[in-house]
């Protein structure tokens, strides 16, 4: 539509006339507008879907968890992160529906309109991150513990030493960035003076999880090679944890070294949320692989397994126990002596006779021949 003649005037470059409390008038570019409008949008479509996939995984978490392994250690930490950075994502979402993101408040630095409310859900959010990325740290530790078990002693209390340092500096780091950033909330100041602190809280939290790659995947892979070298080949517990530790470790690395190079609204805000999705993943995964290379125990056992129909399908729980032949032995099992001592059924007879000789000793399917003797004693 034509409004007439047309100006040099750039209508994008002009100037928002508006007026403090008391009647000063005060300009404000369009192009700044434009920026805080757009900067709010993003971040929130950002925080929105970090906090939907928290939530999913953390209901995945509870649901494919057996009731007795709830109780361990590093399902209670990575539940703990996760519930976490759904609080702290929640209450970073709230911060932009609150007085501190409108228009005049932002532009006219006049908070005075803003209630206490807005500030504590800031304050909030902060305090949350903190334990989020405490929660990291500590299941990092308790998984790097857990890796290197098979280590010599030498070398596992150094290195687990060294873990808890690293760990520490990275929480001590942070928890310096929620006391000064709190404060700075409180105040409702700019944090220029302290911008020093947050950038060592990344460079601190980026070292981390290279330094815990390096630990966690290099061990792995070691561990690997001897299956390999055993002729295990099977797509076990061992390398799902190994591929799900590049993940947890890599992706995030490289989205805070990103950071630096490339201008994205809280681009740190997605590293502890990748490692906090990742965690409990490889976890899970590795359980359900673990869990259907195990013959199934009973049927009360199989019903209780929720987890197991999802993962595996119906088939894996429903399925009738039967006896491991030699041909459906996997690869070890097979490099193995096969003994067994199960009272076998009469090659003429029905499933309820039994073999009189199979009560008297343990029968060797191998190349040699073992004579079967009759106990005459208790062995109690």
């Amino acid at each position: 539509m034509d409004y007439g003649i047309r100006s040099s005037t750039d209508p994008y470059q002009e100037n928002v006339i508006m007026h403090y409390a008391n009647g000063t008038e005060f300009e404000v570019p369009m192009k700044a507008l434009d920026v805080f409008v757009m900067y709010n949008v993003r971040v929130c479509i950002n925080y929105g879907c970090q906090l939907g996939a928290s939530i999913v995984l953390l209901i995945i978490l509870l649901l494919l968890t057996h009731s007795d392994k709830r109780k361990s250690s590093v399902f209670i930490v990575n539940g703990m992160a996760l519930f976490f950075n759904c609080l702290r994502l929640l209450f970073q979402v709230i911060h932009f529906s609150t007085k501190f993101e409108e228009v005049y408040p932002y532009f006219s630095y006049d908070y005075s309109a803003v209630p206490a409310s807005a500030y504590a859900i800031s304050i909030a959010a902060t305090v949350f991150q903190t334990l989020v990325v405490a929660c990291i740290e500590a299941s990092l530790v308790l998984q790097t513990n857990v890796v290197c078990s098979t280590v010599r002693r030498r070398y596992r209390h150094p290195l687990l030493g060294l873990s808890i340092l690293v760990a520490l500096f990275v929480i001590g780091f942070r928890c310096a960035w929620m006391v000064e950033n709190s404060i700075a909330i409180i105040k409702v100041v700019y944090m220029e003076s302290i911008w020093w602190i947050e950038s060592a809280t990344n460079v601190t939290l980026t070292v981390s999880i290279c330094f815990f790659c390096v630990i966690f995947v290099t061990k792995l892979g070691f561990a690997i090679k001897q299956r390999r070298q055993l002729g295990v080949r099977e797509f076990g517990p061992m390398r799902i944890i190994f591929i799900m530790g590049c993940q947890t470790m890599v992706v995030p690395a490289i989205f805070s070294i990103t950071q630096y190079y490339i201008i994205v609204p809280e681009l740190a805000s997605n590293v502890l949320t990748l490692v906090a999705i990742s965690l409990p993943l490889s976890s899970i995964w590795a359980g359900a692989a673990l869990e259907q290379s195990r013959p199934p125990r009973s049927q009360d056992a199989r019903r209780r397994n929720l987890w197991r129909v999802l993962a595996g399908g119906a088939n894996s729980t429903l399925s009738p126990t039967t006896k491991d032949s030699p041909t459906d032995l996997t690869a070890i099992a097979a490099a193995q002596t096969l003994c067994y001592s199960d009272r076998t059924v009469n090659k003429g007879g029905s499933g309820s006779s039994r073999d009189t000789d199979a009560f008297y000793g343990i029968a060797v399917e191998h190349d040699i021949s073992v004579d079967r003797v009759q106990r005459n004693h208790s062995l109690v």
